[in-house]
């Protein structure tokens, strides 16, 4: 049976598909009162993200007591299936103490209220790019696309000459999946027709001469196949991916890495607690001064935390604002002047086309499964991610989102005056990957047929350019730091988030590599500085 849909609901549904910082204290006009600070703790680690679950979980492991601070809310799916708020009907709980929503593709914002919602976007006065981060226990993990694909070995010694990738291949990436469980889609999975729009991307690429990939995903696809045959309640192809999914059919890092921290007995976790900044003091040992908030974001009492090691992953922009506030207050006043630097989006574009000749499916599973190998492209190498646009309409529309090789970076300052890290990225810095994304365009349609939608979507652009959900770099292995996440000038001071990467992750979603970097990087720190 067809489902009815209206005009209001079909610009609702096309506003919310597709896609898979601190405050400072000082400043507030409310006098906020002051608890008793923590002391004596081993470690403290800062932000539950795809860096911070694991060292939290070898911390924990390994017999150090530690405490990981974590600024957004726990959302734990339980069998209401309510957990998470739907794509179609936003709430707070989709966005970061905003008013409105702020999803990507097309430009419509919802009235929402404010809450400690999953989902962020820093948008910075000083530039062309927004950063899209997770804002909860588990980080972007609850709210990325679970595409897992190995970082392209013909680039990796370009860009980490100090780390084998033999050794990423066969030790790093397999530990992680020992947790995260990632695997590629059944064929038979694949071949129903909630994924019709991949098989159609592959054939398609395929025509052109491009290499087909299958994607690593960290889903169960048992769940989505449940959705499929009617036995689970439907949640990837009911759209539900940007805001959580209340099946649970993502491995997210609350259902693996941050369970097996808690289950050491060594791990004591903190939510709504946000790092303000560290300082270093006399004997060695840091102070993390940190405001508990509400669920409206409001403080509701400040405190300091003392320890002698520190673990700063709380996201590319958390990071530099801790870190960078730090430095300028006097706190971390060694770190060296690497930090804030390399920064890139790891190439990321989007593009829209409108095909002339191929359905894609009104019924779409929201978990990309598919790409397109570009990588010996002449104008600039790319993988493009073949992405759903599931708005319960045949549309004969594909999304693709391109990891493009950019040598462009930006970098963060601190600003005194407002309290905030600021990005410096300019929109002429993304022209090499608008080249790349129209050349990979161009040879589709001309083989294939089809358009590049410059109308609807992007704000009319064509591309969809001025955001990411990888932002990498700030405090990158061997300039602001040792290789394997030590901060320069500061001991048992660490940062082993997207942070540690120069700025691309050789034509792959970063989430993998961050973790299996981190997974090395704690063995030899737990081996040598414990």
């Amino acid at each position: 049976m067809q489902n009815k849909l209206t005009r209001r609901k079909f610009v609702q549904l096309t506003a919310l598909a597709g896609a898979a910082s601190t405050l400072p204290l000082s400043g507030c006009k409310k006098e906020v009162k002051v608890q008793p600070g923590d002391t004596d703790k081993e470690a403290i680690v800062i932000g539950s993200g795809f860096g911070g679950s694991v060292a939290a979980l070898r911390l924990g492991q390994a017999g150090i007591k530690t405490t990981l601070l974590e600024m957004g809310k726990e959302y734990t799916v339980s069998p209401s299936n309510n957990v998470f708020c739907s794509t179609l009907q936003p709430d707070g709980r989709s966005t970061w103490l905003k008013q409105k929503t702020i999803a990507p593709v097309v430009n419509i914002q919802f009235d929402i209220p404010k809450y400690v919602g999953v989902l962020d976007r820093v948008d910075f006065p000083t530039s062309y790019m927004k950063i899209y981060r997770g804002t909860c226990l588990g980080g972007g993990s609850v709210v990325y696309g679970a595409m897992l694909p190995y970082a392209q070995p013909s680039m990796w010694n370009e860009y980490f000459p100090y780390v084998s990738y033999s050794d990423m291949e066969t030790k790093w990436y397999p530990k992680v999946k020992e947790l995260l469980h990632f695997s590629q889609i059944p064929e038979s999975l694949l071949n129903s027709y909630v994924f019709q729009f991949a098989r159609v991307g592959l054939k398609q690429c395929s025509k052109a001469g491009m290499e087909k990939v299958m994607l690593n995903a960290g889903v169960d696809f048992d769940i989505i196949q449940g959705e499929v045959d009617g036995t689970h309640k439907k949640s990837s192809i009911a759209s539900e991916l940007l805001y959580g999914s209340n099946n649970g059919y993502k491995n997210s890092l609350d259902r693996n890495y941050i369970p097996a921290a808690r289950a050491t007995g060594n791990v004591k976790i903190e939510t709504l607690h946000k790092v303000d900044y560290i300082e270093q003091v006399e004997n060695g040992k840091y102070v993390v001064h940190v405001e508990k908030i509400n669920e409206q974001g409001n403080t509701e009492y400040r405190k300091t935390y003392t320890c002698t090691h520190v673990f700063i992953n709380a996201g590319v922009v958390g990071s530099m604002q801790i870190l960078l506030k730090s430095k300028h207050m006097g706190g971390l006043s060694k770190l060296n002047d690497e930090v804030g630097k390399h920064w890139g989006n790891n190439g990321n574009i989007m593009a829209m086309r409108t095909l002339l000749n191929e359905d894609t499916g009104a019924t779409q599973c929201i978990v990309p499964v598919t790409a397109y190998g570009d990588l010996n492209n002449p104008v600039a190498p790319l993988l493009a991610e073949q992405a759903p646009f599931p708005i319960g309409l045949e549309l004969r529309q594909l999304l693709t989102l391109a990891i493009t090789k950019n040598p462009e970076r930006g970098y963060f300052t601190y600003n005194p005056s407002t309290e905030k890290a600021e990005l410096h990225f300019d929109s002429a810095q993304m022209e090499i990957s608008r080249r790349a994304m129209e050349s990979f365009v161009d040879r589709l349609n001309a083989t294939n047929g089809g358009v590049l939608d410059r109308t609807f979507y992007f704000g009319g652009h064509g591309f969809g350019d001025d955001f990411t959900y990888h932002p990498l770099g700030g405090a990158v292995l061997g300039l602001a730091s040792d290789y394997y996440g030590r901060l320069k000038g500061h001991s048992n001071l660490y940062c082993m988030d997207g942070s540690m990467i120069p700025g691309f992750s050789c034509c792959a979603n970063p989430a993998l590599t961050i973790a299996a970097l981190a997974e090395r990087n704690m063995e030899t720190v737990l081996k040598e500085d414990f």
